[in-house]
């Protein structure tokens, strides 16, 4: 629950050349308490899925298998298909050594292929939706990043002498940029990263973001 018992104050100019004012800055709320099982269900709940790494391997696999069986089978058949030159690979093989330049590079490509697939195994994506805490690992809550920027936008448009703002999250930092009216722009930088850091306290997502502030003042402005 939102603490509304005590709102701090800091001085904020309100239009250029007036006399700086007192502005309410939000206090960041508690939100909602941390629970690690529920973070790590809300977490794995919106892992990306690896579907074309998957999709490529699967296909792999049933190509080389479907060649395999074919073989296997034609030639219990008595008719082999002979799909794959075994009397020219043989005979290369066995006329090439281990250090011949072809060589190395046909065990080397499989070889990159594999760690590729590997990595992209391994390494996470990037989410379609950032999940949000709940404290319970049986209700799991994400939200659209584009709906994420929107709100901490709002957030930073709502603080005094800022004219526009535009937020982009990119990893676990939050990238504002906000244009004000005001000549003299003494502490409305802080002003805007405390008013984002308290909305995403409110929205208490289950990853911490940093806050970032790019403020441009009116002279910058073409």
């Amino acid at each position: 629950m939102r603490n509304t018992d005590e709102i701090n104050t800091q001085e904020m100019p309100t239009a250029p050349g007036a006399e700086p004012t007192e502005q309410p800055v939000p206090p960041v709320p508690a939100g909602v308490p941390r629970n690690a099982s529920a973070d790590r269900a809300a977490v794995k709940a919106f892992r990306p899925r690896r579907v074309i790494p998957s999709v490529i391997t699967a296909i792999l696999m049933l190509v080389i298998g479907g060649l395999v069986a074919a073989e296997v089978i034609s030639a219990l058949l008595g008719n082999p298909l002979r799909l794959v030159p075994y009397d020219r690979v043989l005979g290369w093989a066995s006329s090439t050594s281990w250090d011949n330049p072809s060589v190395l590079m046909g065990a080397l490509v499989p070889a990159l292929l594999g760690l590729l697939l590997v990595l992209l195994a391994l390494i996470p994506g990037r989410p379609r939706l950032i999940p949000v805490r709940t404290g319970d690992k049986d209700l799991i809550i994400g939200m659209r990043p584009k709906g994420f920027a929107h709100a901490l936008t709002h957030a930073a448009e709502q603080v005094q002498g800022v004219d526009h703002a535009r937020v982009r999250v990119l990893g676990r930092t939050a990238h504002v940029k906000a244009d004000s009216f005001l000549r003299d722009t003494t502490g409305v930088a802080d002003a805007v990263r405390q008013a984002v850091t308290a909305r995403i306290a409110t929205l208490s997502p289950v990853r911490d973001h940093s806050v970032r502030v790019k403020l441009r003042e009116k002279g910058e402005r073409s």
